[in-house]
């Protein structure tokens, strides 16, 4: 059996369990609006790599969030995952790896709709292409 944070839960809820938790854990207060203010403007993922064995919660961030709005976000669930001695996630009373993400930072989406302009096209590496084809220039 899966515990996020001393909590009984199964692997599929344990993404929701963990964000229910961290609420519980800030109770009312400032770090609480802090940590609801994280969770409401950020997209939240969670994902069980089995091969690695490392569970990871990441949340995105609008790009045009600020740095220091992130470092107050980093430094909020670092506080309120102070107030347990749980580990993040265990399963079977072992402490399991995690990974915690908090980003801004977006890929370039090189397939799809809005796939970024040079990437899927070779525009970004033509000048590359060009240097390899070019017989005037030395390697």
């Amino acid at each position: 059996m899966f515990q996020v944070l001393g909590k009984d839960t199964s692997i599929v809820k344990l993404g929701d369990d963990w964000k229910a938790r961290m609420s519980e854990l800030a109770g009312d207060g400032p770090m609480r609006t802090e940590l609801d203010e994280l969770f409401e403007s950020s997209e939240f993922n969670y994902y069980y790599n089995t091969e690695l064995d490392v569970h990871a919660f990441i949340f995105q961030l609008p790009t045009e969030t600020p740095d220091e709005k992130i470092q107050d976000y980093i430094g909020v669930v670092k506080d309120v995952r102070s107030l347990t001695d749980y580990p993040l996630v265990s399963f079977k009373d072992n402490p399991q790896r995690c990974k915690l993400v908090i980003t801004a930072e977006t890929e370039p989406e090189l397939i799809g709709r809005d796939k970024t302009e040079g990437f899927s096209s070779g525009k970004l590496f033509q000048p590359i292409f060009n240097s390899w084809s070019d017989q005037r220039k030395p390697f």
